[in-house]
């Protein structure tokens, strides 16, 4: 930030080329170096302009990577589109920046040459060695081109990580929607390793939700698998299907009515009834926006043991129904906040503090998720905060419903 922006050392490819038409292939990557000064060895201290040879190495080096060294001379209006974004590359390239920035470059450009053309974009950056900053809205584009994806919503970072992560672990809806197509569920967490959804248990690898934690559970469709009726653990009919060349898309309506897309190589008949298995490594589980449920402990004060590091009151010695809210030492229960009920706050004034892991926008307020110790806590507020940020967490008393684990396991089973 602090170099001025035309010594920065960062060149851009642009969606739509933004060649000179005027020059030629050889002319428009050539441009940027007939303007570029170099050290003087001669006279030290002193800048040049580069010889007419260094100029012609650097061109001819840039045009071998795109292959287009034997269209130097063409204009730019004989070439096709996928010649043009090559010239548009090398024009980049042969500046040899320390980050490239491609900013849609392969939107324009029919599906077939645009896979052809990723596959020499990474293989061009291996060559390189310089990094790449790849903007996109496709899906699939993201995660064949990448080795880091950042996945952004209206200017936020809401997740970093891997392609095999962003895919298998999305941390909110919006990535898991965005990124592939996803069957959400609303769901219940039982106990630690369990989740239920549609009248039926399934094991999970997940803990560090509270005991009956209203929860989406996430399942790619690929990762549904369609068995006999009777051997299902979901079960329903086969309302529609697509056939999209390498697999069918296959949609479920469940004996609930929830709808469920499924990917296989397999054809099925319209109207079957059908079950649907899921292993338990293919189910993410993602805090429910909108409430923060935890399972507790009450303590000798009454005030509820979430873990070693929370203590959350929810007693005030004033109320004239202290006696009538207070719980027995000992007894177990579960946690109920309302997220708008999350006050953030200057971190020696807080309850207690945590790490901002992630957060989503929702119409005129943000979702802010903090991590404290192994929780997650929730709060919804329209100020900005940054992922990253420590930040100190305060919930008043009468914001905080306490209920006896034993009376909403009778509440489920009814």
């Amino acid at each position: 930030n602090d170099v001025e922006p035309n010594k920065r050392e960062i060149n851009t490819v642009f969606q739509r080329y933004a060649l000179f038409p005027h020059l030629n292939v050889y002319d428009n990557v050539a441009f940027g170096l007939k303007l570029k000064r170099v050290p003087d060895e001669a006279n030290e201290g002193k800048m040049r302009k580069l010889r007419k040879d260094e100029i012609e190495s650097e061109v001819t080096r840039a045009l071998e990577l795109v292959h287009l060294l034997e269209y130097a001379s063409r204009k730019i209006d004989t070439l096709s589109g996928g010649q043009m974004q090559r010239v548009a590359m090398a024009r980049a390239i042969v500046m040899r920046p320390k980050l490239l920035l491609l900013d849609e470059p392969l939107a324009a450009l029919d599906r077939k040459l645009r896979q052809d053309l990723q596959y020499e974009l990474k293989e061009m950056q291996r060559t390189l060695g310089i990094t790449f900053l790849f903007v996109t809205h496709d899906q699939e584009e993201a995660l064949t081109m990448s080795d880091t994806i950042v996945v952004m919503n209206e200017g936020r970072i809401l997740q970093i990580g891997t392609p095999e992560m962003i895919y298998n672990e999305p941390q909110t809806r919006f990535v898991a929607n965005f990124i592939g197509e996803s069957n959400i569920v609303d769901a219940i967490v039982p106990q630690d390793y369990l989740v239920k959804f549609e009248n039926t248990t399934f094991k999970t690898t997940y803990t560090g939700f509270s005991k009956n934690e209203e929860v989406d559970v996430v399942i790619r469709p690929e990762d549904f698998e369609i068995v006999s009726y009777e051997e299902g653990k979901i079960k329903g009919t086969i309302d529609s299907k697509v056939f999209k060349g390498d697999e069918y898309e296959i949609n479920v309506i469940a004996l609930s009515g929830k709808e469920y897309t499924i990917h296989t190589t397999k054809d099925y008949e319209l109207g079957l009834k059908v079950g649907l298995t899921v292993d338990k490594d293919n189910i993410t589980i993602m805090k429910k926006p909108g409430i923060n449920t935890f399972s507790g402990i009450i303590d000798e004060n009454g005030d509820v043991i979430v873990n070693d590091d929370i203590t959350i009151e929810y007693l005030n010695d004033d109320d004239e129904d202290f006696e009538d809210k207070k719980l027995e030492e000992g007894t177990k229960v579960v946690v109920k906040i309302n997220t708008a009920d999350v006050l953030l706050d200057a971190i020696d004034e807080s309850d207690f503090t945590g790490v901002i892991k992630d957060i989503k926008k929702r119409d005129l307020y943000y979702d802010v998720y903090i991590k404290v110790q192994n929780l997650t806590i929730v709060a919804s507020t329209s100020k900005v905060y940054h992922i990253g940020e420590e930040t100190g967490i305060w919930i008043k008393e009468e914001n905080v419903k306490v209920f006896k684990e034993e009376d909403l396991e009778d509440i489920k089973e009814e």
